[in-house]
């Protein structure tokens, strides 16, 4: 009987540690100020979800790079979000606080690194 406890105590302990061992998906946090993303630049792993907020004013989270499409208009405190799948570079700005000219972003502009 006490080696039927001892059994069942070791099975409780190995279920939790392997149940903290998996890992909850991964999520980060990009806030539109008010006139810059913060951050500017993140590095994910696959998987990841890329959250943004719009902490100041209005704002669009525009993707402008080929790999990826993303156009979204925030009022201040609203969210949008993407789960990052493939590696990459993903480059996105705010249409309202950027310009773009042959590809190169200036002013409110940001990028995910997806490895």
């Amino acid at each position: 009987m006490r080696r039927l406890k001892l059994l069942v105590v070791a099975g409780a302990v190995v279920a939790m540690t392997l149940g903290q061992a998996l890992p909850a998906s991964a999520s980060v946090l990009v806030r539109a100020k008010c006139n810059f993303f913060s951050p500017k630049s993140v590095s994910v792993g696959k998987g990841t979800r890329v959250v943004w907020k719009s902490a100041c004013a209005s704002h669009t989270v525009t993707s402008y790079s080929k790999n990826w499409s993303k156009n979204v208009v925030l009022a201040q405190g609203q969210t949008t979000a993407r789960t990052f799948k493939t590696r990459g570079v993903f480059k996105f700005r705010c249409r309202f606080h950027s310009t773009l000219s042959n590809g190169v972003c200036s002013g409110m502009c940001g990028k995910v690194t997806v490895t």
